[in-house]
Protein backbone atom coordinates (compact mmCIF):
# COMPACT_ATOMS: atom_id res chain seq x y z
CA UNK A 1 0.00 0.00 0.00
CA UNK A 2 1.29 2.92 -0.89
CA UNK A 3 1.25 6.11 1.35
CA UNK A 4 -0.72 9.69 0.15
CA UNK A 5 3.26 11.14 -0.44
CA UNK A 6 4.23 8.90 -2.13
CA UNK A 7 1.20 8.70 -4.86
CA UNK A 8 1.27 12.23 -4.79
CA UNK A 9 5.13 11.89 -6.05
CA UNK A 10 4.04 9.28 -8.41
CA UNK A 11 1.08 11.51 -10.05
CA UNK A 12 3.64 14.83 -10.12
CA UNK A 13 6.14 12.67 -12.17
CA UNK A 14 4.05 11.79 -14.68
CA UNK A 15 2.39 14.83 -15.26
CA UNK A 16 2.85 16.19 -18.68
CA UNK A 17 5.24 18.88 -19.06
CA UNK A 18 4.24 22.42 -20.52
CA UNK A 19 6.10 23.17 -23.18
CA UNK A 20 7.94 26.29 -22.53
CA UNK A 21 6.18 29.61 -24.21
CA UNK A 22 9.62 31.67 -24.76
CA UNK A 23 9.91 34.91 -26.74
CA UNK A 24 13.49 35.71 -27.54
CA UNK A 25 13.43 39.26 -26.38
CA UNK A 26 16.68 41.40 -27.62
CA UNK A 27 17.50 44.69 -25.71
CA UNK A 28 19.15 47.98 -26.93
CA UNK A 29 19.87 51.29 -25.64
CA UNK A 30 20.48 54.53 -27.22
CA UNK A 31 21.31 58.48 -26.47
CA UNK A 32 21.29 61.82 -28.14
CA UNK A 33 21.91 65.26 -26.97
CA UNK A 34 19.34 67.37 -27.68
CA UNK A 35 19.63 71.46 -27.85
CA UNK A 36 16.22 72.36 -26.39
CA UNK A 37 15.68 72.32 -22.37
CA UNK A 38 14.28 69.25 -20.75
CA UNK A 39 10.81 70.41 -20.08
CA UNK A 40 10.67 70.82 -23.75
CA UNK A 41 11.69 67.50 -24.76
CA UNK A 42 9.36 65.79 -22.06
CA UNK A 43 6.45 67.64 -23.27
CA UNK A 44 7.28 66.80 -26.76
CA UNK A 45 7.53 63.18 -25.66
CA UNK A 46 4.10 63.11 -24.23
CA UNK A 47 2.39 64.10 -27.73
CA UNK A 48 1.83 60.73 -29.17
CA UNK A 49 0.57 62.13 -32.35
CA UNK A 50 3.30 63.85 -33.31
CA UNK A 51 5.48 60.45 -33.26
CA UNK A 52 4.81 59.84 -36.97
CA UNK A 53 6.75 62.74 -37.71
CA UNK A 54 10.01 61.25 -36.01
CA UNK A 55 9.30 57.22 -36.14
CA UNK A 56 9.21 56.68 -39.53
CA UNK A 57 7.36 53.07 -39.13
CA UNK A 58 4.20 54.76 -37.62
CA UNK A 59 1.87 55.09 -39.88
CA UNK A 60 -1.12 56.33 -38.05
CA UNK A 61 -1.88 56.90 -34.33
CA UNK A 62 -4.65 57.51 -32.17
CA UNK A 63 -4.52 59.12 -28.46
CA UNK A 64 -6.85 56.66 -26.48
CA UNK A 65 -6.55 58.64 -23.54
CA UNK A 66 -3.90 60.39 -21.02
CA UNK A 67 -1.89 57.03 -21.16
CA UNK A 68 -3.04 54.92 -23.68
CA UNK A 69 -2.76 55.20 -27.53
CA UNK A 70 -2.94 52.83 -30.44
CA UNK A 71 -1.14 52.97 -33.20
CA UNK A 72 -0.33 51.10 -36.94
CA UNK A 73 3.18 50.80 -38.01
CA UNK A 74 4.88 49.12 -40.73
CA UNK A 75 7.15 46.25 -39.35
CA UNK A 76 9.36 43.89 -42.46
CA UNK A 77 6.38 45.31 -44.94
CA UNK A 78 3.87 43.67 -42.77
CA UNK A 79 0.83 46.44 -40.85
CA UNK A 80 1.38 45.95 -37.05
CA UNK A 81 -1.47 46.93 -34.62
CA UNK A 82 -0.20 47.96 -30.93
CA UNK A 83 -1.88 49.50 -28.34
CA UNK A 84 0.45 51.00 -26.06
CA UNK A 85 0.37 51.83 -22.14
CA UNK A 86 2.17 54.52 -20.58
CA UNK A 87 3.27 53.16 -16.82
CA UNK A 88 5.29 55.83 -15.64
CA UNK A 89 5.77 59.45 -16.20
CA UNK A 90 8.14 61.39 -13.87
CA UNK A 91 8.17 64.51 -15.47
CA UNK A 92 11.37 66.10 -16.97
CA UNK A 93 12.61 62.53 -16.41
CA UNK A 94 11.43 59.39 -17.83
CA UNK A 95 8.44 58.18 -19.35
CA UNK A 96 7.93 54.09 -19.03
CA UNK A 97 5.52 52.39 -21.63
CA UNK A 98 4.24 48.33 -22.10
CA UNK A 99 2.52 47.49 -25.84
CA UNK A 100 -0.02 44.76 -26.38
CA UNK A 101 2.61 43.83 -29.31
CA UNK A 102 4.49 41.23 -30.71
CA UNK A 103 7.74 43.70 -31.43
CA UNK A 104 8.31 46.36 -29.06
CA UNK A 105 7.41 45.34 -25.57
CA UNK A 106 8.47 47.65 -23.52
CA UNK A 107 10.80 50.78 -23.36
CA UNK A 108 11.78 54.22 -21.04
CA UNK A 109 13.23 57.30 -22.21
CA UNK A 110 15.10 58.36 -19.77
CA UNK A 111 15.96 62.45 -20.44
CA UNK A 112 18.75 64.41 -18.37
CA UNK A 113 19.39 68.03 -18.36
CA UNK A 114 22.58 69.45 -19.80
CA UNK A 115 23.82 72.80 -19.40
CA UNK A 116 22.61 75.68 -21.93
CA UNK A 117 19.33 73.94 -22.52
CA UNK A 118 20.44 70.82 -23.95
CA UNK A 119 18.94 67.26 -22.95
CA UNK A 120 20.20 63.79 -23.12
CA UNK A 121 17.86 61.48 -24.47
CA UNK A 122 18.17 58.14 -23.89
CA UNK A 123 15.82 55.49 -24.86
CA UNK A 124 15.66 51.61 -23.88
CA UNK A 125 13.47 49.21 -25.54
CA UNK A 126 12.71 45.63 -25.37
CA UNK A 127 11.75 43.68 -28.86
CA UNK A 128 11.70 41.29 -30.64
CA UNK A 129 13.38 42.95 -34.01
CA UNK A 130 16.58 41.33 -34.63
CA UNK A 131 19.16 43.70 -32.41
CA UNK A 132 21.16 44.66 -35.94
CA UNK A 133 17.46 46.26 -37.17
CA UNK A 134 16.14 46.99 -33.71
CA UNK A 135 19.98 49.19 -33.73
CA UNK A 136 19.67 50.93 -36.29
CA UNK A 137 16.09 52.00 -36.11
CA UNK A 138 16.63 52.78 -32.59
CA UNK A 139 19.40 55.61 -33.92
CA UNK A 140 17.66 56.73 -36.76
CA UNK A 141 14.55 57.78 -35.19
CA UNK A 142 16.57 59.30 -32.29
CA UNK A 143 18.40 61.38 -35.25
CA UNK A 144 14.81 62.34 -36.35
CA UNK A 145 13.79 63.53 -33.19
CA UNK A 146 17.10 65.60 -32.44
CA UNK A 147 15.89 67.47 -36.26
CA UNK A 148 12.22 67.59 -35.13
CA UNK A 149 12.60 69.22 -31.51
CA UNK A 150 15.55 71.52 -32.58
CA UNK A 151 14.07 72.73 -36.04
CA UNK A 152 11.06 73.41 -34.11
CA UNK A 153 12.38 75.20 -30.99
CA UNK A 154 14.46 77.33 -33.09
CA UNK A 155 11.49 79.12 -34.25
CA UNK A 156 10.12 79.91 -31.12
Amino acid sequence: MRTAQQEQRRNYQNRPKPKPNFVDLNTDSQSIVVSAPVSEVYHRCLRFEEFPAFITSIKKIKRIDDTRFSCASIINGKEVKSDVLIMMRIPDRRIAWQAVSDYFRVGVVFLDPLLRDATRVSVKVRSIIEPVMLTGALRHYLRNFKVYIENDTKGK
